[in-house]
């Protein structure tokens, strides 16, 4: 699918939905991110040299050279880490390049989107996270995070920040969507949002299709400059609209973007 798409590198992640947070949950969330990413790795062992893990923008770069395909590995939810700082250090070690804060539901480390607002933005625990994050040149990511959470975050960040599959706020009123505002402010921090192709985000309705997805793409452009706009598929995550549904659909997707005006370089 990523040949047919011409994807050239993909994030695939170990995602983790918000449980308990007890001693004992804790420590089975880090056992599951090892779990997953232990099985991420077989996967690409499985595809005989035609995928490899890439850690760094150089090794992306060198892969497509060599016609290899770049998996860069990720954490959805910080609750992967449990309650010890020091597995983020371990897991960048293993190439993971960025962490989403949160999932649907507060953590340890910050409230969601859908949570109860139970730290007012990023706990004491959650400061130290993304301090640790930055150290090590892990990503931060703010997709599931709510607005106190985002705009405290971009406050304490040192580098800029992500949100790997989000749309436009102003385009669909969903609360894992950023708004106008949030948008701007994370341009300003040299941050990126990334379009998800999940259909409620796109349209409040449910029935999007991919020319929804172009609109949302194009709307981040006009407000944040074409540098700070990507896509974040989730394809595993509930996302996938007639005209995306799959790794393969990136050349019409391209093809339609064209057609907006958008150049090569763009």
């Amino acid at each position: 699918k990523m040949r047919d798409g011409g994807l050239d590198a993909s994030f695939m992640v170990a995602y983790l939905r918000q449980e308990g947070r007890d001693s004992k949950s804790l420590a089975a969330a880090v056992a599951k991110t090892d779990r997953i990413l232990d099985l991420i790795e077989e996967r690409i062992g499985e595809c005989h040299g035609a995928a490899r893990i890439a850690r760094t923008p150089e090794q992306i770069a060198e892969n497509k050279y060599e016609g290899v395909k770049s998996i860069v590995l990720g954490i959805e939810n910080g609750y992967g880490i449990g309650s010890d700082i020091e597995n983020l250090v371990r897991y960048s070690q293993r190439g993971v390049a960025y962490m989403t804060l949160c999932h649907n539901g507060d953590n340890d480390i910050c409230d969601s989107a859908k949570g109860n607002g139970e730290h007012g933005g990023i706990s004491d625990y959650g400061k130290r996270v993304i301090q640790e994050m930055n150290r090590l040149g892990m990503m931060v990511d703010l997709s599931h995070a709510s607005e106190k959470s985002f705009y405290h975050a971009l406050e304490i960040s040192g580098k800029p920040i992500i949100c790997s599959h989000s749309s436009c706020r102003a385009l669909a009123d969903h609360p894992r969507n950023l708004t106008d505002h949030q948008m701007k402010a994370l341009a300003a921090c040299g941050g990126v949002m990334q379009i998800c192709g999940y259909t409620y985000f796109l349209r409040k309705s449910g029935d999007a299709t991919a020319d929804d997805m172009v609109r949302h793409i194009i709307h981040a452009i006009d407000v944040m400059g074409i540098d700070h706009v990507g896509i974040g598929s989730d394809f595993d995550g509930g996302g996938g609209i007639p005209g995306f549904n799959d790794a393969s659909w990136f050349l019409p997707l391209t093809a339609r973007l064209a057609r907006e005006g958008l150049s090569d370089q763009d």
